[in-house]
């Protein structure tokens, strides 16, 4: 019988592992076969970082891993990032947050954020953006908040090709505030997410589709 290569779209071929062994000199023997499928990995790019470790999770955790079993059963990995990586439970802080670290410790962890973010992309196949709006005044927004959601609009547009989805609330009848900012999920808020739409990322900006 010929030989036929394995669906790579389908299968991690470096995973596969026959249980393959001689039984005389002409006859061997299989005991079993195991492939392991390509499954879905759901990447979710939130503002920043509440509390949820190792060992304690947070209500946006849990929400949106709540919503992504229930609507999106093909995932089998949910990874979490964010538009600023540093912790703070209260977002309206964050700005302040980021002022009291030098420019240096600043440019150092956005980097690596935008790295960890850029190297996820190649094995995601359901991108969920969820930041939302800045919160603070305008000279934050203009310094941090438009700068850095460029940057990473920039990253997602040239290189990755899958699944965009931005989250609709009850919030609004416009699912992109000021038609430009994904909403974040905001379980704590009466107005949560009920809903997720397809859009694309094109010439820096998020487009429905």
């Amino acid at each position: 019988m010929a030989k036929r290569n394995y669906d790579t779209k389908l299968v991690r071929e470096k995973d596969i592992k026959a249980n393959k062994t001689p039984l005389n000199s002409k006859v061997e023997i299989r005991t079993a076969l195991r492939i392991p499928l390509k499954r879905c990995f759901a990447s979710c790019i939130l503002m920043n970082p509440s509390s949820a470790d190792n060992n304690d999770s947070d209500d946006t955790i849990n929400f949106v891993t709540e919503y992504i079993h229930k609507n999106l059963p093909e995932v089998q990995w949910i990874r979490f990032y964010n538009l600023y990586p540093f912790y703070e439970p209260n977002s309206a802080k964050i700005y302040t947050l980021i002022n009291n670290l030098k420019p240096s410790e600043y440019r150092s962890a956005m980097n690596k954020n935008r790295l960890e973010i850029k190297k996820t992309l190649k094995t995601t196949t359901h991108l969920f953006l969820g930041y939302g709006q800045c919160s603070g005044d305008s000279n934050d927004k203009a310094k941090y908040y438009d700068i850095e959601t460029a940057k990473l609009l920039k990253i997602i547009e040239k290189f990755y090709d899958s699944n965009i989805y931005v989250f609709e609330t009850s919030q609004s009848k416009n699912i992109l505030i000021k038609d430009k900012y994904p909403r974040h999920p905001n379980p704590n808020n009466k107005h949560f997410a009920i809903n997720h739409h397809k859009c694309d990322v094109k010439n820096g900006s998020i487009i429905l589709t």
